[in-house]
């Protein structure tokens, strides 16, 4: 054989060599005479079974007549490995039983077997990991392959698939198009890929599927249809599939990696129809391979981020939060388990920003380490922007129903105050020319309603300016408020502020509401001459108590669900407060709220 090592063996010493000899192990024809070829640093065999002595065994048995073959691994000289195919055949010379040892360099084609195997196993780990449901019909419609997903979105495991006519899973009107949309494929006419129809699980229930197909030759001619499913029965706005991932595999390998061959290139197949972005990644977070469907999603050439890092490419510094993605991307890579399913912001190269759903899939490689990380990844883009969208418009008509409420308190509170002042007004001149006690007594109440009036519309303000219920001192909001409810009611509240009240906004806000919650209750139900507002505030501490002389209530009949009370609770919940309600029949009410700064201090 051309440029393999040829010995001449007599008994078990090299007694003669070509130059190629010398040049695969490294040595001279001198270092060679006289010695065994296993003498020549010999390796374990990669099945651990061929020591030097059995090697040697199989020459003698060579040289008595039974011609031997096998392989071997040989370390050179200066110290690289190859692996080798040894055959051993009996020849004579001037009458002498000599073996004939051809020794032919296999590493390369060794290598080329670990290169298939692991692009199988990376196939194989796409199309098992896949969002979408995969699997592949022969021309009869019959299944021959599923992946986990077909069985999930159908019910059923693969014994009710394999070998069964896939229409049997659809509704009759999907199961017609089908047949006419697959057989037009089949027949070569160039019609869409992609459509939509349904499937029916096994417990009956119909699922609108979208459907992408692809069609190939088997190595013995037959077409295959390699079908991809996307549940979108739950989908309005976006859209999902695979689509293809890798432009070329290796070249075929010779007859004994048959097998090897024919299952890449079924996983080949599988994945070059994909139409999700499909990402690996290193350990260093530098892109290794994306799909063509990847690069003109983002907007990149192959050659403009292969090599690069995803952050600065693919996935903004900080997102639109103004998280650090940079420091996301380094958890993915030291904890990938953690990361399996994960939602980031990610970045176009125009700039624009894309919300994907990624699947990260750890590849390891065969003592255990980390070698890349492949990213599957979904565009929820548009419902991400929906949900942006109904939340906005949800803000926005909470805010337009408050503006509603205080342009109606506006109207019943300030109106009538008013109304009722204009009233008195016309009538004091002769009623202060008829009793001047009287008319004093009126021009009293004017005031009195003129200024609730005016501490009504202060407080609305302040409703309708939310910044200035930040900035004001809670003891004037106490004060406005209550001249609010006394203009509004004709219930005279005094408010009693012992001390500066400096404590954190959320706080004044809920004490703020639960003291207007309580004041309103006063004014519509309590039938109350007057009511009274305590605050008394220290370091760290405040103590509010609103109190009335109504006609007062059973505490235990109160509803437990009573809105107005679950309210005030909820909002002393919500700042760590502490509400106790007291009453009697015929003795008033009192709430009262304590807050302390201080958790975990008991409150007494």
């Amino acid at each position: 054989m051309k440029n393999d090592a040829i010995f001449l063996l007599s008994d078990r010493h090299i007694i003669q060599c070509n130059r190629e000899a010398e040049e695969l192990f490294g040595s001279t024809v001198v270092d060679l005479i006289g010695k065994t070829p296993f003498e020549l640093s010999p390796e374990t065999q990669p099945d651990g079974s061929l020591s030097e002595e059995k090697a040697l065994e199989k020459i003698l048995a060579a040289r008595a007549g039974a011609s031997q073959f096998f392989e071997w691994q040989h370390r050179r000289m200066d110290g690289a490995l190859f692996d080798a195919e040894v055959i051993l055949n009996p020849i004579e010379i001037e009458g002498n039983p000599v073996v004939l040892c051809i020794v032919h360099d296999i590493t390369e084609r060794k290598k080329g077997d670990d290169q298939r195997q692991e692009t199988e196993q990376m196939f194989r780990a796409i199309v098992e990991n896949s969002h979408a449901g995969i699997f592949t019909i022969d021309e009869s419609f019959h299944i021959s392959y599923a992946n986990d997903m077909v069985n999930q979105m159908l019910m059923r495991p693969n014994d009710q698939l394999i070998g069964h006519d896939f229409r049997e899973f659809l509704d009759a009107e999907s199961a017609e198009s089908v047949s006419d949309q697959y057989t037009r494929q089949q027949m070569g006419e160039n019609i869409p890929p992609q459509f939509e129809f349904n499937i029916v699980r096994s417990d009956g229930q119909k699922r609108r599927v979208e459907s992408n197909t692809s069609i190939f030759r088997t190595a013995s001619g037959s077409l295959r249809t390699v079908v991809q499913l996307l549940d979108i029965t739950e989908r309005t706005l976006a859209e999902e599939g695979l689509r293809k991932a890798r432009e070329e595999l290796e070249s075929r390998v010779e007859q004994r990696t048959g097998e090897l061959r024919k299952s890449e290139l079924k996983y080949r197949h599988l994945v070059q129809s994909a139409n999700t972005i499909i990402l690996e990644m290193n350990t260093e977070g530098r892109i290794t391979f994306l799909n063509s469907f990847g690069e003109k999603f983002f907007g990149y050439e192959e050659v403009e981020v292969l090599g690069k890092s995803v952050v600065g490419t693919i996935v903004p510094l900080k997102d639109s939060a103004n998280h650090d993605l940079q420091s996301m991307i380094d958890n993915i890579i030291a904890h990938p388990e953690d990361y399996y399913n994960n939602e980031n912001e990610n970045m176009r190269r125009n700039g624009e920003r894309v919300w994907i759903v990624w699947t990260n899939q750890p590849l390891f490689d065969d003592k255990g380490k980390l070698r890349e990380i492949l990213c599957v990844g979904i565009d929820h883009t548009e419902r991400r922007m929906n949900e942006e969208l109904a939340t906005r418009r949800a803000r926005e008509q909470a805010t337009a129903e408050e503006r509603n409420r205080l342009a109606r308190d506006l109207h019943d509170a300030v109106s009538q105050t008013l109304f009722s002042a204009s009233l008195i007004s016309e009538v004091l001149p002769k009623l202060w020319e008829m009793n001047e006690n009287e008319g004093k007594k009126r021009l009293e109440e004017v005031r009195q309603l003129t200024r609730g009036a005016l501490a009504e519309m202060r407080t609305l303000l302040l409703e309708l300016r939310p910044d200035s219920l930040v900035e004001a001192e809670f003891g004037y909001l106490m004060t406005q408020l209550g001249e609010s409810i006394t203009g509004r009611s004709r219930v005279p509240v005094t408010v009693n502020v012992n001390g500066s009240c400096v404590i954190p906004v959320e706080v004044k806000i809920a004490l703020y509401r639960i003291a207007q919650e309580a004041l309103n209750n006063v004014a519509k139900h309590a039938g109350a001459s007057q009511a009274k507002v305590d605050l008394l505030c220290r370091p760290n501490r405040v103590t509010m108590q609103i109190s009335d002389d109504g006609h007062g209530f059973a505490v235990r009949a109160v509803q437990p669900n009573s809105l107005g009370l679950n309210i005030m609770r909820e909002r002393a919940k919500e700042i760590g407060a502490i509400l106790t309600l007291k009453s009697q029949p015929g003795k008033g009410a009192a709430v009262k709220v304590v807050w302390n700064e201080l958790s975990g201090e008991k409150i007494v």
